[in-house]
């Protein structure tokens, strides 16, 4: 099989892999479609210099002699292919997503059990089950997490793919006003339509001081951070209130509780609340896999979220 892979040394290519097989308790899916995140940029630029790669995929690739050879990516959907023993055979053939696992792979595994392995109603597209799976719920689990109270208000620092999701999270969980703090304008929009109420622009103004002025001079009550931009993680502490809360977004969501998560995600977009597909700018085939990661790694304006597609088996 096709593997887009980070090696020992050099850049990120596509290389041959063996097909993984599954062990006992695991499902092996053949994917149809990925999502890029702008972490395995950092991945490859943190191996380049030495600093390793927590962007990786690790259980879920393949197995044999890859060497330190890592696989990229963790946002794929597919068919399962194959069960390993004690996986029920009607599996197979059945659309599945998993939170947070799925590398940029023609073929990888998952455990049956406690990965969020959830079957795909025919009513979800691969390319919303994604962001079910992905950034939608990492979105969530962020705003989540910062117990962000109704009526509140929260501001979100990025307006990435997660950015965007916290930003309709926090709108889901009854915030009374969200604020979108991002430079680029596409982004800004984007902002605007899937739940932010203002953006604040912050190279034209200091963001901090923009949030006590639209809050009265209270501040914020959450404060989400979902760049690495410089001068966010200040400015978040210096937006929230008395008692405010500041929370860190990763690269992928905290795994739900046998898909619970990812189940909810996809009752929203299945009941038509959000579709998160609107976040995609552009699409490539699996075979342009090593261009889109390079225009994604060298931030390229207007490139948020890259969909890649795999070829239909022959």
């Amino acid at each position: 099989m096709k593997a887009f892979v980070l090696p020992p040394a050099g850049e990120p290519a596509v290389a041959d892999r063996p097909v993984p097989r599954p062990r006992p308790g695991e499902v092996l899916v053949r994917s149809t479609a990925a999502l890029l995140c702008a972490w395995d940029g950092h991945t490859a630029a943190g191996a380049a210099g030495g600093a390793g790669g927590a962007g990786a995929s690790r259980a879920s690739g393949a197995s044999g002699g890859a060497g330190a050879s890592r696989l990229l990516g963790h946002e794929a959907v597919g068919v399962v292919a194959a069960v390993g023993n004690g996986v029920a055979d009607g599996l197979v053939g059945r659309r599945v997503a998993a939170e947070g696992h799925g590398p940029l792979a023609e073929y990888f595994r998952v455990p049956a059990v406690g990965a969020g392995l959830t079957a795909l109603p025919d009513t979800i597209t691969d390319h919303q089950a994604l962001y079910a799976a992905g950034a939608l719920a990492t979105g969530f689990a962020t705003a989540e997490g910062a117990a962000l109270p109704a009526g509140g208000t929260v501001a979100v620092f990025g307006q990435g793919a997660v950015g965007l999701s916290a930003a309709v999270a926090g709108r889901r969980l009854g915030a009374a006003r969200v604020i979108a703090v991002e430079p680029e304008i596409k982004r800004q929009r984007l902002a605007l339509r899937f739940g932010a109420d203002v953006v604040v622009d912050p190279a034209y103004e200091d963001s901090a001081e923009r949030i006590l002025e639209l809050t009265g001079g209270a501040g914020v009550d959450t404060a989400i951070v979902a760049t690495g931009a410089a001068g966010a993680r200040t400015a978040a502490y210096r937006g929230i209130g008395r008692g405010g809360r500041v929370a860190f977004a990763q690269c992928r969501p905290a795994a739900g509780r046998g898909g619970h998560r990812l189940g909810r995600m996809l009752r929203l977009i299945g009941d038509g609340e959000v579709d998160p597909v609107g976040i995609t700018t552009h699409e490539f085939p699996f075979a342009r896999v090593e261009e889109a990661h390079r225009r994604l790694a060298a931030g390229e304006p207007g490139m948020i979220k890259p969909l890649v597609l795999f070829p239909a088996p022959a």
